[in-house]
């Protein structure tokens, strides 16, 4: 193909078609307009808004474990950003391979070098990011954007798999280069292998030492079957240790994932502390808006006091359902629970919690 002259986000967008890229997990903000609108011109890359900049990260990086390739968060470098780097940490120990972009407002020439919201100065990303990431690489050039996205993906994966961040300024990436795509076509997308350390016996199951017991967690897994994706803190097979309330965005990433292998009827379910849990729990709501099911169960274990939220009022508030089992657990209301959870979150292909609470 001969070269073009076209905006560099372009350039940038058909690399990530290129390294098989099919969804970009962030938040919103006007500095990353120009992605925004390179994605929506060049179709085949879903966007889904997020609530929480480290909840983009940790739902990249289910995506990421369940379908093999590599996890896409792109978030504005406001205050916010700085959030990230628990999402990016938490990869960098799994050897998960994530490429997260922030977009920076311009303060280039255009812009006189003034930012529109002086008052709030970004962070510096790349001080922060760079002990948790594999590279952390400010894009001061806009001929430099086509490598920077190629490479990225490349370190992202190759080696023990891990984060790479990019941050580009809003006035470079709409700033027009000499791009020629069949020079750039590199290092390419791998399609994932047939089993990874990420995906063990058909089962999306970051976990590590924290979150309710292990005996819980297979105890509520086998009410689901074998075939069920747990997305749990006890400990597996695939060690994890995340902060609190990852599980809730990173069954996000595991869903959306799932859907795009054409696995839509296979079933999700998070199995977190009762107290963890509402961390990240505004993410239901984006899981609501994008039809995102699986099952929330929620544990309390005997000894602890409940959490004065009302988890049941809480899910409803955003738009989805919930029931709550006080006491022993009878087998019987168990398996009843169970059943109306599943069915309910097919139904209505949304987030369903099953509360369990100590008497």
């Amino acid at each position: 193909m001969a070269a073009q002259r076209i905006p560099a986000v372009r350039a940038a967008v058909q690399i990530m078609r290129d390294e098989g890229v099919e969804i970009v997990f962030g938040c919103p903000g006007a500095a990353l307009l120009p992605l925004h609108a390179a994605m929506a011109e060049a179709g085949g890359i879903e966007q889904l808004s997020v609530r929480h900049e480290e909840a983009a990260a940790h739902m990249a990086d289910g995506w990421a474990r369940t379908s093999g390739k590599v996890g896409v968060a792109a978030v504005p470098a406001g205050p916010g950003a700085a959030r990230l780097v628990t999402g990016l940490y938490a990869a960098q120990r799994d050897a998960v391979p994530l490429v997260c972009l922030t977009g920076r407002e311009g303060a280039g020439p255009g812009s006189g070098g003034r930012l529109r919201h002086a008052g709030f100065r970004p962070p510096d990303l790349l001080r922060l990011a760079g002990a948790v990431t594999k590279r952390a690489e400010r894009i001061e050039d806009p001929a430099r954007i086509p490598g920077a996205f190629r490479e990225a993906f490349r370190i992202a994966r190759d080696g023990r798999p891990g984060p790479v961040l990019i941050d580009v300024p809003a006035d470079l990436a709409a700033t027009e280069i000499v791009h020629d795509a069949g020079h750039t076509a590199g290092s390419g997308f791998r399609p994932p292998q047939a089993e990874t350390p990420r995906a063990v016996a058909g089962h999306a199951v970051p976990a590590g030492d924290t979150g309710p017991a292990p005996a819980a967690v297979a105890e509520i897994a086998d009410a689901f079957g074998p075939d069920a994706y747990v997305v749990s803190g006890a400990a597996g097979p695939c060690a994890r240790s995340g902060p609190p309330g990852w599980e809730v965005p990173a069954a996000i990433g595991v869903r959306k994932a799932l859907d795009s292998r054409g696995e839509r009827d296979a079933e999700v379910v998070v199995v977190v502390d009762g107290h963890d849990w509402a961390f990240m729990a505004g993410e239901l709501a984006a899981a609501a808006r994008y039809e995102v099911p699986f099952v929330l169960v929620t544990l309390t274990p005997p000894g602890q006091d409940a959490d004065f939220t009302d988890a049941v009022k809480l899910v409803e508030a955003y738009g989805c359902a919930g029931r709550r089992l006080i006491g022993p657990a009878d087998p019987a209301e168990l398996r009843s629970v169970t059943e109306w959870a599943r069915k309910e979150a097919v139904s209505t292909r949304r987030p369903v919690l099953m509360e369990v609470r100590p008497a």
